[in-house]
């Protein structure tokens, strides 16, 4: 018996506030794209957020299921020659973060090769060249 009324209390118990829920990590807010080495060994970062003119594929894509399942690493068997290295960061809303580092040329899931592509296409370069020593 009172196992029964101890299930009736628990079933009128009035539902967490949304506010207690814990956010979703889907919505992705930015992307920072780090690109590195190459022929020349430059280092290039690239932006994009919820301002950036073009940028809301990019973020759709890094907000996507696949993009979050993705691995923290993509590397090549055979590390040689002069391909660029990129270091994907995506911010997601509610202060979640995932990084993804690959390199050029290697086999990855087509969502992260998409992200970097998108995001070298429409990313603001919030840093300039490094002056020259």
């Amino acid at each position: 018996m009172t196992f029964v009324a101890v299930c009736g209390i628990a079933a009128l118990a009035p539902a967490a506030p949304a506010a207690a829920s814990p956010i979703p990590f889907s919505s992705a807010t930015k992307i920072v794209l780090d690109r590195s080495g190459g022929f020349a060994g430059e280092k290039t970062a690239f932006v994009v957020d919820r301002t950036t003119v073009g940028g809301a594929k990019a973020l759709r894509m890094a907000g996507s299921v696949k993009f979050r399942w993705l691995r923290s690493s993509y590397q090549p068997r055979n590390p040689c020659c002069d391909r660029y290295e990129y270091k994907v960061t995506v911010s997601y809303r509610g202060g979640y973060r995932k990084t993804v580092r690959t390199v050029q040329g290697t086999d990855a899931p087509r969502v992260l090769l998409d992200v970097i592509s998108e995001g070298e296409r429409v990313g603001v370069r919030p840093f300039g060249p490094a002056p020259a020593a």
